[in-house]
């Protein structure tokens, strides 16, 4: 059996979940770690009990010469190391969302192509038994022809910080039931009701001094409509409650003879309702799948358990895609149509309208309004 050898860069909070996954992996060797703070580099050496630390990841790329890298770093530092280990050979995967701006996210798709390493995004809804068996569900027609998808954000944030953290998540989880998109119509407006403008282009952390960085962003609650290719609607609400609840995040799966609701953003709560119609009095289903949700142990798995759980399905899907020639489940090619989502709602906010999928300006949607703004005052 291969041993991979797999080196991280960003040695913080996901630099430490993403390890504890890589050690438990037997197939998997943890050999160096990249971090610009000294403190949090040794410590996470200590813990993992890996003396290869470098505060250069290049230098570690060079030195070490990984199978894999993993890049838990905020957004704005996805893209300088992705190309990096792609250039020498370097599988990636790489955490969510996969960059600021799909310059960078098309470069990075194509340097991973142009040197036949594989790239996957974090994304780990994707890893889910839950999903899956939804898409098994709804192949064989059980619920009839899917028309329709209904998604909720889970509040605690406004929509333009949610759309690069927990949006990512919910964006990408439509795209695996939905397949590609064809349009996108977005409404966009700040706490008081009126629009959001150009002058409500915020940096991230301006409007929440401990998000991570996700450069430039926009709006407050946000009604957002997406047309799939496959002829599949979706809407999904940002209401901006104060409060998070993880139970009310998720999706609504709306076909002619049923629907199926999954729900939290880590572990994975299921109902179905068979009939065409469902009113407020007719109840769900609750669907379990123990393999999820019961620990080798045979234990219920809590929310930490279960990140760890999906935290080592994404390893192993991505070692398969290494060994099977093929994208990961979560690729980087779906990272970018993503990150595509998330400006094509910047796009129709600043356009008023529909917008269209590619879209043709590869340039931050955000950036460019707020140029042209200064341009044209």
């Amino acid at each position: 059996m291969k041993k991979y050898r797999i080196a991280i860069i960003g040695l913080g909070g996901m630099g430490g979940q993403h390890a504890q996954a890589v050690k438990l992996e037997t197939n998997c060797e943890l050999i160096a770690g990249a971090e610009i703070n000294s403190d949090r580099a040794k410590a996470w050496g200590k813990r993992f009990n890996v003396k290869a630390i470098y505060d250069d990841y290049k230098k570690m790329l060079d030195e070490q010469e990984p199978d894999i890298v993993i890049i838990p770093t905020q957004a704005p530092m996805h893209h300088p190391p992705t190309i990096a280990a792609a250039q020498r050979g370097i599988h990636v995967f790489c955490e969510k969302p996969i960059t600021l701006n799909l310059v960078q996210a098309d470069e990075m798709v194509e340097t991973c192509d142009r040197y036949n390493v594989k790239f996957s995004i974090n994304h780990i809804k994707r890893a889910s038994l839950y999903n899956r068996y939804v898409l098994s569900l709804v192949d064989r027609g059980e619920i009839g022809d899917v028309v329709l998808m209904k998604a909720t954000d889970k509040g605690g944030r406004k929509v333009g910080n949610s759309l690069m953290e927990m949006g990512t998540h919910l964006y990408d989880w439509l795209r695996l039931f939905g397949g590609d998109v064809e349009w996108t119509h977005a409404h966009l407006t700040q706490m008081d009701g009126r629009e959001s403008t150009v002058d409500d282009i915020k940096h991230t952390q301006e409007v929440h001094p401990h998000d991570r960085d996700a450069g430039l962003v926009l709006g407050e609650r946000g009604h957002v409509s997406f047309r799939f290719k496959n002829g599949i609607h979706a809407d999904v609400q940002f209401i901006a409650q104060p409060q998070t609840n993880d139970n009310a995040y998720g999706i609504d799966i709306i076909g002619t003879e049923g629907r199926i609701a999954i729900r939290e953003s880590v572990g994975t709560t299921m109902f179905i309702h068979k009939g065409q119609h469902q009113t407020p009095t007719e109840v769900w289903k609750p669907v379990h799948l123990p393999d999820e949700d019961i620990d080798e142990d045979g234990k219920q798995r809590d929310n930490g358990s279960r990140r760890l759980f999906l935290q080592r399905l994404m390893v192993r899907d991505l070692i398969a895609a290494i060994e099977e020639d093929r994208d990961p489940f979560a690729s980087g090619r779906d990272g970018r149509d993503c990150l595509e989502m998330i400006h094509a709602t910047w796009e129709s906010q600043r356009q008023k309208r529909r917008v269209y999928m590619p879209l043709t300006s590869r340039e931050h949607p955000l950036e460019r309004w707020k140029r042209e703004e200064e341009r044209n005052p």
